[in-house]
């Protein structure tokens, strides 16, 4: 095969579009698989990563509704219900996708485990998860569950945990296998579910949360990916950010180092976008594309959206 695009598409866009119960959901997979069609039909390697942060509140949101009737779900067990139900709509899509434009290639989903660096977990960064709750309800956790609680104002309270950085995909040499044979590959979905060595030296989840990004770099250079393809939910984020999305826009590797270094991104799901773009790029990535969700199979059609690195790698998603 020619070489190997990783396709990493948010949790966001699979919950939004046509909404985000489960039905809508199917639809929003069947979009994204319609999207990599051009990808699909060529000679190419081809990996698939998801974002899961609507998905796993939407878990942990049922798990509190039920939570005087069940057990409450850990969070790393949320990243796993979330890889498995989010993979399993995926992978049905792209084999529908498939039969309906006579491809004949074969899927795979692979439940992916992240090592993370779980050194002192106090001093890491928190991210607010699950529902909002009010003071009375969140001090009540802070002290009953422990939990660390963060202030969201104008909207309530919700959980913190720590997030923090991946240091190994504990199946990359099998997902590394599966995409050398051609297979599509599934995996690491939001991710990777969270997980360190305990006292005794063995792996248990921990309840902790990872920039999906990070790892999609990571995996990219693990099957040596000569393109990035981020599939957001929105291009009005990029476009108040002064990104041009709706016609062809190629900035440089340099160029892009600037704007980061200006530090005049407003928006945290552009700038962890873009910290990915240059990351992937500086690892020896040829070029980012970042598309949303509905404007995909028309931006690869008539040569639209933003393109950061080359402007002639060695996959041209133009001429797929």
């Amino acid at each position: 095969m020619k070489g190997t695009v990783v396709a990493l598409v948010s949790g966001e866009a699979l919950a939004d579009g046509h909404g985000s119960t489960i039905s809508a959901q199917l639809l929003n997979a069947r979009d994204l698989a319609d999207g990599l069609v051009p990808l699909l039909k060529a000679d190419i390697k081809l990996v698939v990563m998801h974002g899961n942060k609507p998905q796993v509140g939407f878990v942990l949101f049922r798990s509190e509704v039920a939570s005087h009737a069940l057990h409450t779900i850990p969070l790393d067990v949320c990243g796993a219900d979330t890889q498995g139900a989010t993979g399993y709509m995926i992978a049905q899509a792209l084999r529908n996708t498939m039969d309906i434009n006579k491809i004949e290639r074969s899927v795979v989903c692979v439940l992916t485990q992240t090592l993370v660096e779980a050194g002192n977990l106090d001093q890491a960064p928190l991210k607010a998860i699950g529902p909002w709750f009010d003071r009375e309800k969140a001090e009540q956790y802070r002290q009953t569950r422990k939990w660390k609680i963060v202030e969201e104002p104008g909207r309530g309270y919700r959980r913190g945990v720590p997030s923090l950085p991946p240091v190994k995909i504990m199946e990359i040499d099998i997902i590394k296998t599966l995409v050398d044979e051609g297979k599509i590959v599934i995996a690491a979905g939001g991710g990777g579910i969270p997980i360190s060595y305990n006292a005794k030296g063995l792996l248990e989840g921990i309840e902790a949360v990872i920039d999906t990004e990070r790892v999609a770099c990571m995996v990219a250079q693990s099957v040596s990916a000569n393109v990035l393809l981020l599939i957001v939910d929105r291009d009005d984020k990029f476009i108040r950010s002064g990104l041009i999305m709706d016609k062809l826009s190629i900035i440089s590797l340099s160029e892009l180092d600037e704007i980061l270094q200006q530090e005049i991104i407003q928006s945290g799901t552009v700038e962890g976008a873009l910290r990915a773009a240059s990351e992937f790029l500086h690892r020896g990535g040829e070029q980012v594309m970042i598309s949303s969700l509905d404007k995909l199979a028309d931006n690869l059609i008539h040569k639209r959206g933003l393109r950061i690195g080359s402007g002639r790698p060695s996959i041209d998603l133009f001429q797929l």
